[in-house]
């Protein structure tokens, strides 16, 4: 039996997807009763109609940060998915509860019922900075006394959690996904590139990061966690782009104009100093300068290690976007 957390989330859902055909030997978790709607966009986003086989799964309503309700979703489960996450626009206290005491509740219930494999999906911010000009790998540990955002802490802290797992002989795969792109949740996370370039975004910053297909990243864990590979973290990136290539192959395939105006890192520690400004650019009031860092680095990162492992070719930046543009565009 499989248990997936937050699964109707970006990736959850979209996993979730995966395990279509064998729905019964599945569960996954809820919190409101509404978000499965979510659920059933994504799934519509592969094929019209799919929507309907959101209900062929064994659905509990649990909270990570709720024990009683991890137990009880968990009785006979053999590996967990671990999805559910809060983002990185929440105030910290609210991502260090559902990141770290969430991955720790989780982790600990999976032991307790004797969990034999566990997925966990955590993100590039919990890697450490490389050295020199080198693209950023797996053995980067995350430097504690660094300039780091909330989100980035609260990541990390969420991945010294799952590994404690490894100490009873639990499995355990951790992946790092760079910024995901799919289908599905337009209003928060990286869901807001394609709805606000859809209403005419005129500003971009001037760094860069690496990015992947969502459809990617649910097919590395599922083959991951049903391989013999163990105690391990792979970085999911399918390519590094600045954020302003992005941004302008989202405009061309919205057929919308590309932004023009850059928010470089003065203008955004400016803003950084100046909370009581209005929420003018769309971010939030509290601008910290970790996250002003964040979003003005230039960072790389490598793929080596996955394409390694996995036999399959990750999806390149345009082609993802595209489908994903073009599926926001029919919804809308």
């Amino acid at each position: 039996m499989i248990l997936i957390t937050g699964a109707t989330g970006l990736v959850g859902g979209h996993l979730l997807y995966r395990f279509r055909e064998s729905g019964k030997n599945i569960i996954a978790t809820y919190r409101e009763l509404k978000s499965l709607d979510k659920t059933r966009e994504i799934f519509e986003s592969y094929e019209k109609g799919a929507g309907a086989q959101v209900d062929s799964f064994q659905w509990k309503q649990s909270d990570i940060l709720d024990i009683p309700s991890l137990e009880m979703a968990m009785q006979q489960v053999t590996t967990v998915y671990h999805c559910a996450a809060a983002i990185d626009d929440l105030p910290f206290e609210e991502m260090k509860n559902s990141n770290m005491r969430g991955t720790e509740n989780v982790i600990n219930v999976a032991l307790a019922m004797g969990v034999k494999k566990f997925c966990h999906v955590s993100s590039i911010a919990a890697l450490g900075e490389a050295v020199g000009d080198r693209s950023v790998n797996e053995d980067d540990f995350f430097n504690l006394d660094g300039l780091n955002t909330d989100y980035a802490i609260t990541k990390f802290g969420a991945e010294m959690e799952a590994w404690r797992g490894t100490q009873e002989d639990m499995m355990v795969n951790i992946v790092n996904p760079g910024i995901i792109l799919g289908e599905g949740n337009w209003e928060c996370g990286s869901g807001q590139l394609i709805s606000k370039t859809a209403s005419g975004n005129k500003f971009y910053t001037c760094g860069s990061s690496g990015f992947i297909d969502v459809r990617d990243v649910t097919r590395a864990m599922q083959e991951l966690t049903e391989s013999d590979h163990k105690n391990e973290r792979y970085i999911l990136v399918s390519e590094n782009k600045t954020y302003k290539e992005v941004l302008d192959l989202i405009a061309i395939s919205l057929q919308k104009r590309k932004p023009y105006i850059p928010l470089k890192s003065g203008v955004l520690k400016l803003i950084s100093y100046l909370l009581k400004i209005p929420n003018l650019f769309g971010f939030l009031p509290k601008l910290s300068m970790a996250k002003v860092q964040s979003m003005t680095s230039k960072t790389k990162y490598s793929n080596a290690k996955i394409k390694k492992v996995l036999n399959f070719e990750l999806t390149p930046v345009q082609e993802a976007i595209d489908r994903v543009a073009t599926f926001y565009g029919q919804r809308n």
